[in-house]
């Protein structure tokens, strides 16, 4: 038995979410993949770094999966992509280490949320968001806030299960390029809708709707003061990192990415 692990990227309106879904008739990103890795005669447990909510896209999420002989890497991706298409696209394919877990050997992920600055456009509404930011320089404010190590605890969509809330922040910015702001969140974790959250609280701080001592107070855990979530439209899980020492041992005999 041989591990690969691969980087894809998927249209995450085409989908309920990453998370495997039992009820007939809701597609999830998940069980489209079984499918598309059994129609290629792989009968594998999916790995995932992480689980993308509902209408979430994904530019580089990583997944694993095991096949029972050894594949020429390059013809795999490309009858993967066949099967695929068009809502998602296999990135890149190696071979890792058999115990290599996307998830739990990951030392950050990062989002991109995109608003456009323009009217709303409806060829692009579904990949860019069009939120009322209000001032950048608030909003820049807002987000360095979010920096270090928090509890989230009023940061994460009701229903969530986890050990702990308790993440850390390493970046949390935004900028303009072109016909867009961008902001830019990574971590060494998320809980469930938490970037969405934190991005509707600044956006509410930039606007002027909250006030810097509630905002930090939410921060805080000490209270909430808003609860509502900016659109997944715009929202790209666009990274997963590795320790140098894991991305050493990741590959097996030497293999190159394809």
């Amino acid at each position: 038995m041989m591990r690969v692990l691969a980087k894809i990227a998927y249209d995450g309106s085409a989908f309920s979410g990453f998370a495997p879904q039992k009820e007939q008739g809701i597609v999830s990103v998940s069980n489209t993949l079984y499918k598309i890795l059994s129609r290629v005669g792989i009968d594998s447990k999916i790995l995932a770094a992480g689980r993308t909510d509902k209408g979430v896209h994904a530019s580089a999420q990583m997944i694993a999966f095991d096949v029972t002989h050894r594949w020429d890497l390059a013809y795999l991706r490309t009858l993967l992509n066949k099967k695929s298409y068009p809502y998602i696209f296999f990135i890149s394919l190696r071979y890792v280490s058999e115990d290599f877990h996307p998830r739990f050997w990951a030392t950050w992920r990062a989002y991109r949320y995109l608003v456009g600055l323009q009217m709303p456009n409806p060829f692009s509404a579904r990949f860019v968001s069009y939120e009322q930011f209000g001032d950048i320089h608030r909003l820049q404010e807002a987000l360095r806030l979010f920096m270090g190590s928090h509890d989230f605890v009023f940061f994460k969509k009701q229903g969530t299960h986890s050990k702990d809330s308790i993440r850390t922040i390493m970046q949390s910015y935004a900028y303009v390029y072109r016909d867009f702001l961008i902001v830019h969140i990574r971590a060494n974790g998320f809980l469930r809708a938490q970037v969405r959250l934190m991005l509707g609280a600044s956006f509410s701080y930039a606007r002027g709707e909250l006030s810097k001592p509630q905002l930090q107070a939410q921060i805080d855990a000490q209270s909430r003061y808003h609860s509502t979530p900016v659109s997944p439209n715009g929202l790209y899980l666009c990274g997963v990192g590795y320790s140098s020492m894991s991305v050493s041992t990741m590959l097996s005999s030497g293999e190159k990415i394809l």
